[in-house]
């Protein structure tokens, strides 16, 4: 009998998904209209009885196609253990780097740095931005427990721009990414401009650097807010803009043009150092190969994530087609028990995403390197108020600790004499015969007729002693304890 069972539900599987196919090759109902039944989603997809698909929608509820099923929050993109290792680097190098950064932005700042000039000010507000870009990253430290909750408030539900949170780390993070490579092109510009000496920068120069790029990155900061473009996507680990002519109107373009002129003085540069003599050259190599290793460096990654990203949107639609045989294969092994059948998603690769996720983490620890730990930070910190505070404070406690030792010292000294006298009088009292004596005694006739003992071969006074003519003080080292 339990044969028999299941041999029918076997046919009946069989019989389903034949259905199903042929539903879904000859109308599309699958993706494009209702090709379930009502009320059943395979796992992992979640069901959903909507009432306001559109509202749904804004909610960030992401259906698959026309069905009533979602995609599971979040996405199917990668592995659990995939997403895990993505969020894990986020809150380590995340942290590391917006530590790194904030060391960068304390020293180059008017707190610590009085003398402000072109190239100070760019490393401070690139510095700024990579500090930005770490404290909306995915996971940070203080809230790791809140884990995927922050992106993903409800089951299938991926956050949007109605959500605090979101809204909140998606403007830090566009903030921080337009100003670190703004200013990173800047630094570009600047170092060439202090090797091949054409330019002296005026303090009214900087203000407008700033006014600009600030300005700048203001409007392509809040510009998609108005679309309530900001949300979290498949395959981020963070809120940022989710649709795609956005994400290049109000950020790869402008990083193309930066990363274009950055790469056009980092040439120059080389081309500076080409020209001058060997000698000159391992004098200007010495001095600026920390900025100039970290220009190239910083270039090489956002190069790479230009790169990688074109290559992810060209390919878009091969990656739908891929997420349709995934749904299709949950669909045909609906009725199995779970993890007797595997359904793999083939779209992008888990090194490259996660290659691509790490390089924007990696630069505020490449800033401190680079940047943070050099001479001219070092004498940055040296003339600092904090510097030279620290040091009056550590003399003063020096002295006082100095003064209460030689206080212990002197005291010391002083009981040992006394101590010494009292001694020296209790010998004089016992010994009372002729030339051992060291009694003092008047010397002349005084009213009394009192005379001084002409036997007496020693004087002591006051914990001085005489013997043969040579005086000693008495000290510690002397004396018995």
């Amino acid at each position: 009998m339990y044969q028999i069972n299941l041999l029918l539900k076997n046919i009946y599987l069989i019989i389903f998904s034949i259905i199903i196919i042929i539903i879904n090759e000859d109308n599309g109902l699958f993706i494009n209209g209702q090709g379930l039944p009502d009320g059943f989603c395979p796992q992992p997809l979640i069901y959903r009885n909507s009432t306001n698909r559109e509202a749904d929608i804004e909610n960030g509820y992401n259906f698959v196609g026309e069905t009533k099923c979602l995609l599971p929050c979040p996405s199917p993109l990668f592995t659990k253990t995939q997403w895990d290792s993505y969020f894990m680097m986020s809150l380590i190098m995340g942290t590391i780097s917006m530590f790194a950064s904030l060391f960068l932005i304390i020293t180059y700042s008017p707190l610590v740095n009085k003398k402000h000039t072109r190239h100070t000010v760019g490393i401070l507000c690139m510095s700024i931005g990579i500090f930005l870009i770490m404290v909306s990253d995915g996971r940070q430290f203080w809230d790791k427990e809140s884990g995927e909750k922050k992106y993903c408030p409800e089951p299938g539900r991926y956050a949007r721009q109605s959500d605090t949170k979101c809204l909140t780390t998606g403007l830090f993070f566009q903030f921080g990414c337009v100003t670190a490579i703004g200013w990173w092109s800047i630094l570009a510009v600047d170092l060439w401009m202090t090797i091949a000496k054409k330019v002296q920068t005026t303090r009214k120069q900087i203000i407008y650097y700033l006014v600009g790029l600030n300005t700048v990155s203001l409007i392509l900061t809040f510009g998609p807010v108005l679309k309530n473009q900001y949300g979290f996507g498949n395959a981020a680990i963070g809120c940022w803009m989710l649709d795609l002519k956005y994400q290049y109107g109000f950020f790869w373009i402008p990083v193309g043009i930066c990363l274009t002129v950055g790469s056009i003085f980092i040439g120059l540069i080389f081309w500076e150092i080409y020209k001058i003599s060997d000698a000159v050259k391992k004098r200007y190599l010495k001095k600026h190969i920390k900025p100039l290793c970290l220009i190239v460096l910083m270039c090489l990654e956002f190069f790479y994530m230009f790169i990688y990203y074109s290559y992810v949107t060209a390919n878009q639609p091969t990656y739908n087609k891929h997420v349709a045989e995934y749904i299709m294969c949950l669909i045909i092994n609906a009725a199995n028990v779970p993890g007797s059948y595997t359904c793999e998603l083939k779209t992008v690769s888990p090194t490259a995403q996660f290659l691509f996720l790490i390089a924007i983490r990696l630069m505020g620890l490449q800033g401190l390197i680079f940047y943070g730990l050099t001479a001219a930070t070092k004498k940055v910190w040296a003339n600092s108020w904090i510097c030279k505070d620290l040091l009056k404070l550590f003399k003063f406690l020096s002295k006082i600790f100095y003064n209460d030792d030689n206080d212990d010292g002197t005291e010391v000294d002083n009981n040992s004499s006394i101590n010494s006298n009292y001694s020296s009088d209790d010998g004089a009292g016992d010994s009372d015969d002729g030339a051992g004596s060291d009694k003092f005694t008047k010397s002349s006739t005084n009213g009394g007729g009192e005379t001084l003992d002409s036997n007496a071969s020693s004087l002591e006074i006051s914990g001085v002693e005489t013997n043969n003519g040579t005086p000693r003080i008495n000290s510690p080292d002397n004396l018995q304890p």
